[in-house]
């Protein structure tokens, strides 16, 4: 019985570690098999619909600046899609959800001289309450690149 019942958890934990996938958009979050986009024919999934409308946003750019997306399209996808034509932000993620990848079509606020980009209006409200002690915090951790000239 002991035998039985450890082969069976771990069966369980591989499984489900090995057939997760996590969110290319929103890292750490597992995608659901409902929330998805298609581009060039290839389903992508998502956590979020939140992740789908910012993908659908702004494919190329997520395609480029996102290494688990840049991965499922081949080289004449890329192409076809404008990823070449694409310029990257030097932010990366949200300041506020640094586990979020921004977009040029992120909310925005000029801090600083600087345009500072945010996964949501959310974002942007927390940022609002206390910008220079979120400045502080991002840029401590390298999340404003576009401050370190």
């Amino acid at each position: 019985m002991y035998k039985i019942l450890t082969s069976f958890l771990f069966l369980f934990f591989f499984n489900s570690s090995v057939f997760s996938e996590e969110c290319p958009i929103m890292l750490g979050d597992d995608v659901d098999p409902e929330e998805f986009s298609e581009s060039t024919g290839k389903k992508i999934l998502f956590c979020c619909g939140s992740c789908v409308k910012a993908f659908d946003g702004a494919a190329a750019y997520y395609i480029k600046a996102v290494p688990a997306l840049a991965k499922k399209f081949t080289e004449e996808e890329k192409k076809k899609l404008g990823v070449d034509k694409v310029k990257l932000l030097d932010q990366k993620v949200c300041p506020i959800y640094p586990e979020r990848y921004i977009n040029p079509n992120s909310k925005t606020v000029e801090y600083k001289g600087k345009t500072i980009y945010f996964w949501s209006s959310s974002a942007l409200r927390r940022w609002s309450r206390d910008p220079d002690t979120y400045f502080k915090e991002a840029f401590d951790k390298g999340h404003l690149p576009q401050f370190k000239s």
